[in-house]
């Protein structure tokens, strides 16, 4: 079974970390920042408190743990056409939103009803974007896009756009991301 080890004691179980994140992050999709404390935690895993509480020393340190591999840091290739990495933004800003942050984290970061949560997750995510404003400067000087958009506000669309769906519709319909990519990238592309 495997293992780790914290230096003291039994070696800690993978399996139990996981159910403990696990948990964590189901709380947090569904019921937002709030739900998520050591006693909700040990209620869903499973897990004895004070075995959380070996692993996490606070509600804090639990939520940095699960914050860490939410936003995804795999990097977009640099040479793909604008469309593929308009796509390719969109379905990670759908990820994030809809599957690892869920509609109660989202609708507490909307609310700030947490804002220690809120600024943990905007920091996160704005290294992230970073990157991907950093992409699209260098897409504007080798004149794939116009040099007149503004990257942060083209993300910012971007973000706009999936939450419009949810806003409108409760969900994203079918075929919003191909429209969505039709009427921008027409916009940004250098002709």
């Amino acid at each position: 079974m495997p293992h780790s080890t914290s230096g003291r004691g039994r070696p800690r179980l993978e399996s139990t970390d996981q159910r403990i994140v696990q948990a964590a992050r189901e709380l947090l999709r569904l019921k937002g920042p709030a739900a998520v404390n050591i006693d909700s935690v040990a209620a869903r895993s499973g897990v004895a408190r004070t075995t959380i509480y070996r692993r996490y020393r606070s509600r804090d340190e639990l939520m940095n743990a699960i914050l860490e591999d939410l936003i995804d840091p795999a990097p977009l290739a640099p040479d793909l056409p604008v469309d593929v990495k308009l796509r390719w933004v969109l379905e990670r800003i759908s990820d994030i939103l809809e599957n690892r942050l869920g509609p109660g984290a989202t609708a507490a970061i909307i609310a700030d009803s947490d804002p220690e949560f809120t600024a943990a997750v905007r920091s996160r995510l704005a290294a992230r974007l970073s990157s991907l404003a950093d992409l699209m400067n260098s897409d504007i000087k080798a004149g794939r896009l116009q040099s007149t958009i503004d990257p942060d506000t083209i993300l910012g669309i971007l973000v706009g756009t999936y939450l419009a769906e949810v806003l409108r519709f409760g969900s994203p319909r079918e075929g919003w991301m191909d429209r969505a990519i039709a009427h921008l990238a027409p916009a940004v592309t250098k002709n």
